[in-house]
């Protein structure tokens, strides 16, 4: 006996699901549908939905295969969230659910039918919609608003706010107890930094111009802001001896940005007529492309001195090797640890990661940077302390046995190093 052919088994399905959709709806809806705030969930992205299965009548000639669950802000109609099989209920995450302020959803269960041996899966296009023919969606009653609510406060990061709280107080009382007095606080010389007013020197003694390249990250990045304050510093020194500094940028925002800060610097040191606007210029977004740019105006140029000061990417060896051959004097800081080895091999001079941060103090001596320099060198401390106490206690407790002593330093270690 031969098998039907495909096309009239397919004819066949098609027709059975228009069929079923003659029958009245409500057997075929989930029932008494409760959504509510997932408690175990921080974020405020997750409900617990739950339902109970619709009781379609005997003769019903589709079968259900699973059900759909809709969300929807109530300015806009619901979108599948989640396709799954039988189960009557389940635990909503998803990305559709913002965080802070925690809009209010409201919420939908379809039921989908189809005819006997097709799977959920199946009837789902890309979206995870239905729109198969053959299948039958059939929602329940729409409830809500729900509102899945998040925690304000993460108790896990208590520590975190101490600290914070903490180190802020020491950086507000030593900028208020250092005002008046920068010039006396001691700063570890910083032999990179020592070299700057050396570099600028010799570029003008020479007659020959410097270049500073402010790294290749944003302006959002903490060490190209470190840069550029260094950049104001040798902005006034280069305007005061009229010596021409170079600045090919790798952002426009940065470009932008470095331009007011050496027209600040000339009007600072009593030369706003020596500002040239065009020596800071934007050269190309394209990472070798730049890197390029700048080491054909090294090899024209013939610079006296080269700073590298920002984060750096495959091209901080490239630049530095560049400077080299032009014979200038190099002065490099980074706080990109895979480049430091780098610098440190092709430059004179190397500041290494926290030192680039601390530069733009050490140079200027200005009172608020000082006392914001020295009161984080006073958290550090403090900081190192407690880990130097809790380490010990800890070890007194496991060579003496002492299993109280021993719980307390392990929490307490653990609960400041989280």
């Amino acid at each position: 006996m031969r098998s039907p052919p495909a096309a009239a088994i397919g004819l066949v399905l098609a027709l059975l699901a228009p069929a079923a959709r003659a029958q009245s709806p409500e057997p075929f809806m989930p029932r008494n549908v409760v959504a509510e705030d997932d408690p175990e969930d921080d974020r405020g992205v997750s409900l617990v939905i739950s339902w109970e299965a619709p009781r379609p009548p005997a003769d019903a000639r589709l079968e259900l295969v699973g059900y759909q669950v809709l969300a929807a802000p109530r300015w806009r109609p619901g979108r599948p969230l989640v396709a799954l099989g039988l189960d009557e209920g389940t635990r909503v995450v998803s990305d559709q659910f913002r965080p802070m302020p925690w809009p209010a959803y409201n919420i939908t269960v379809a039921a989908v039918y189809a005819p006997e041996g097709v799977a959920l899966e199946d009837l789902l296009d890309e979206e995870g919609a239905v729109t198969d023919p053959r299948a039958w969606s059939v929602p329940s009653a729409t409830i809500g608003p729900v509102q899945p609510l998040g925690a304000w406060f993460d108790h896990e990061r208590t520590n975190v706010l101490l600290l914070a709280i903490v180190i802020c107080a020491i950086v507000l009382l030593t900028i208020y107890t250092v005002r008046g007095r920068a010039e006396e606080i001691y700063i570890r010389p910083i032999a990179g930094l020592e070299a700057v007013n050396d570099a600028v020197g010799r570029a003008t003694e020479m007659g020959k111009p410097m270049i500073y390249v402010s790294g290749l990250s944003g302006i959002g990045d903490i060490a190209t802001i470190a840069a550029m304050l260094i950049l104001g510093h040798l902005s006034r020194r280069a305007a005061a001896y009229e010596t021409e500094i170079i600045v090919p940028c790798n952002d426009p925002m940065v470009m932008v940005a470095e331009r007011e800060i050496v027209r600040q610097a000339y009007s600072e040191a009593g030369k706003p007529d020596a500002y040239r606007p065009e020596s800071i210029y934007f050269v190309t977004d394209s990472q070798f492309g730049y890197v390029a740019a700048v080491d054909g105006i090294m090899l024209r140029e013939r610079p006296a001195a080269c700073f590298y000061m920002g984060y750096f990417f495959a091209e901080a060896l490239i630049l530095a090797e560049t400077g080299n051959q032009a014979g200038a004097i190099q002065i490099a800081g980074t706080d990109a640890d895979t480049q430091l080895p780098f610098f440190i091999t092709a430059c004179d001079y190397t500041l290494m990661g926290e030192e680039l941060y601390a530069a733009s103090a050490y140079l200027s001596r200005q009172p608020l940077l000082v006392a914001q320099l020295r009161g984080q060198d006073v958290a550090k401390v403090i900081i190192a302390a407690i880990l130097i106490v809790g380490v010990a206690a800890a070890t007194y407790a496991a060579v003496f046995e002492s299993g109280w002593l021993a719980e307390r330093a392990a929490a307490f270690v653990a609960w400041f190093m989280a």
